[in-house]
């Protein structure tokens, strides 16, 4: 008895499916636990453990992190465009309530250092360029570049957060602080971005870690290509938050 030979089993072959990942939800979890923090001070380290615990998750990737889904979407990459969503609703309201403070607080605005922060603008839009340039080079398994790489990115980083308040202190000095409406709709904003730029940095110190232990190897570029897409979102969004709050 012969089969058609147009007729093949694959009774062998399984479907595979990437493992699903929490550690995006547990950072967006760790992020508005800090948020209700700046108002309820204990929540605080509560917030920092959660958050630290979904990056630590996030950046745990392994070889079978690689295997794609049929529709050919990473899990975790798909939660992280889930999270960059919610963020950028989150934003939007931000920045309504940004504006329509402005406009009842006169012309304060005035005080804002515009130069000042243009040279902020440019070291965040550069670390996406060194980003880019470490994803390269891990994925051509070239390590030492990768750390050069990531060293630079957060250097840029912390430079864009300490001219960030440097810009907050020359504020405060004229008198510009969260009991003035101008002010609480400033400094809630930019310290929300603020806040996104340093978990960035932090996310990039356990990527760091992983590489001086030898655990970055070219099959872990998936979850650099997460943090990529993280770090790509908040230059994003500081684009946006620049022009309307510094150049408008």
């Amino acid at each position: 008895m012969s089969s058609h030979p147009d007729v093949q089993t694959h009774a062998h072959d399984e479907i595979h499916l990437p493992p699903p990942s929490w550690g995006p939800i547990v950072i967006a979890l760790g992020v508005t636990v800090l948020a209700f923090g700046f108002v309820l001070p204990l929540l605080l380290p509560v917030g920092a453990i959660v958050l630290l615990v979904g990056i630590w998750k996030t950046s745990n990737f392994s070889v079978i992190d690689e295997i794609r889904t049929s529709m050919g979407v990473h899990s975790r990459m798909l939660g992280m465009w889930v999270f960059l969503a919610s963020e950028i609703m989150f934003f939007a309201g931000l920045i309504a309530t940004f504006l329509g403070y402005k406009q009842r607080a006169g012309e304060v605005a005035y005080l804002l250092n515009v130069p000042l922060m243009t040279i902020g603008t440019f070291l965040l839009l550069t670390s996406s360029f060194s980003a880019v340039s470490a994803l390269s080079a891990l994925q051509q398994n070239k390590l030492k570049a990768f750390r050069n790489w990531l060293i630079a990115t957060m250097i840029l980083g912390g430079l864009f957060l300490g001219v960030e308040l440097l810009e907050w202190g020359e504020l405060i000095g004229h008198g510009i602080t969260t009991g003035t409406l101008f002010g609480s709709a400033f400094f809630t904003l930019t310290g929300f971005h603020g806040l996104h730029v340093l978990i960035g940095i932090v996310w990039m110190v356990f990527l760091l870690a992983r590489t001086l232990r030898g655990r970055m190897t070219p099959a872990s570029a998936t979850g650099v290509e997460i943090f990529g897409l993280y770090w790509h979102f908040v230059d994003i969004v500081w684009i946006v938050l620049f022009t309307i709050v510094y150049l408008l």
